[in-house]
C-alpha cells in the first residue's frame, strides 16, 4: 500500500471526495432527489462489510471514545513521514511509528 493517498492519487481522489460532498448537500435539501440518468441500478441487493485501510492503538484526546485501545474509520491519507493520519471525520498522530 503506499502513503499518503493509499494508490489513489490526489488528482483523483480530491475530486471524488468533492462530489461526494456535493451530492450529499444535494439530497440534504427538503424535497431533492435523483435523477433516473443519475444511480445505477442493483438487483439483489445486500449489506455487508469489507476490509478497509485504518489505524489500531492506544488513543488519547479523542473527543467522543475514551482513552485506551481503539480502531479508526476507513483511512483516507497516510503520511508515514509526517506521521499522520486522515480518516473521514478526524486527523491521527501516531508519534511512535507505524509497527
Amino acid at each position: 500500500m503506499n502513503d499518503k493517498w493509499l494508490g489513489t492519487p490526489p488528482f483523483v481522489m480530491i475530486p471524488r471526495l468533492k462530489s461526494l460532498v456535493a451530492d450529499l448537500e444535494h439530497l440534504a435539501v427538503p424535497g431533492s432527489h435523483l435523477t433516473p440518468n443519475e444511480v445505477v441500478n442493483i438487483r439483489s441487493c445486500l449489506l455487508v462489510s469489507r476490509a478497509v485501510p485504518c489505524l489500531i492503538g492506544e488513543m488519547t484526546g479523542h473527543p467522543s471514545i475514551k482513552d485506551g485501545p481503539g480502531l479508526t474509520s476507513e483511512l483516507f491519507y497516510l503520511d508515514r513521514k509526517r506521521n499522520l493520519a486522515r480518516t473521514l471525520s478526524r486527523w491521527y498522530r501516531f508519534d511512535d511509528g507505524l509497527i
